[in-house]
C-alpha cells in the first residue's frame, strides 16, 4: 500500500489550527471558519482517516443529537507544524522576491 502523506489544504489547516487549540464539534468548526457543515464533516473524515485529529468525547446538543467532539492528534500536530514552516518558507521568498522588485524600481 502507498503511503500517503497529506498536502494541507487551506480548509484543512484551518480545522487543524483550530483544533490545536481547542477541542471542537463540526457545527463549532463551521461556526468559527465559515464553513458549511458538509464541507467539516468531509475534512474531518478526511483528517480522521489519517489520523491528524480523532474523537475525544461526545456532547448533547441543546435540543440536536450527540455530536462528537474532535481534538488534534500528535502526528496532526507535526503535519501541521510542517505545513506552517512550509508556508513561511514561501512567505519569506515571497518577500525577498518583494524587497529585489523594491530596490529594482528605486534604482531606475
Amino acid at each position: 500500500m502507498k503511503k500517503e502523506k497529506i498536502t494541507i489544504l487551506t480548509n484543512e489547516a484551518k480545522v487543524l489550527c483550530l483544533l490545536y487549540k481547542e477541542k471542537l464539534t463540526r457545527a463549532e468548526i463551521a461556526e468559527r471558519t465559515g464553513l458549511d457543515y458538509s464541507s467539516v464533516s468531509y475534512i474531518t473524515l478526511r483528517l480522521e482517516s489519517l489520523d491528524l485529529i480523532r474523537i475525544a468525547e461526545s456532547k448533547k446538543i441543546k435540543k440536536g443529537p450527540v455530536e462528537d467532539v474532535y481534538q488534534i492528534t500528535e502526528k496532526g500536530i507535526r503535519e501541521l507544524k510542517e505545513a506552517l514552516n512550509r508556508v513561511w518558507n514561501y512567505m519569506e521568498i515571497l518577500l525577498q522576491l518583494r524587497e529585489e522588485q523594491t530596490i529594482a524600481i528605486s534604482t531606475s
